[in-house]
């Protein structure tokens, strides 16, 4: 009888065990999913900004190439207004829609 018990112990253990890892490597497998799609998303994310950053450069290359008008305070300062939305301190802006 204490071989039988000993047997059942070991089959018992063995189940145990293999239960475990079953476990485990579930837990690892879903761990291991959600860092992919983070990573996939993250490389979008980079994508993007790295078009968008650019899309600055080549902005920013356009005014720069301008020449002088870039140096001149009043297109500056209409730069600023019309495509940057600036406005001086203590400035009421009225924006008229439908037109």
């Amino acid at each position: 009888m204490t071989k039988r018990r000993s047997s059942g112990t070991r089959n018992l253990i063995f189940t145990v065990v293999l239960i475990a890892f079953v476990v485990v490597g579930i837990l690892c497998a879903t761990r291991l999913y959600d860092v992919s799609n983070r990573k996939a998303r993250l490389l979008e994310e980079r994508r993007q900004l790295e078009a968008q950053k650019q899309q600055l450069i080549d902005k920013n290359n356009a005014i720069l190439a301008q020449g002088s008008r870039g140096s001149d305070r009043v297109y500056v300062e209409g730069v600023a207004r019309e495509q940057l939305d600036m406005v001086y301190p203590g400035e009421i802006v009225f924006r008229v829609t439908g037109e």
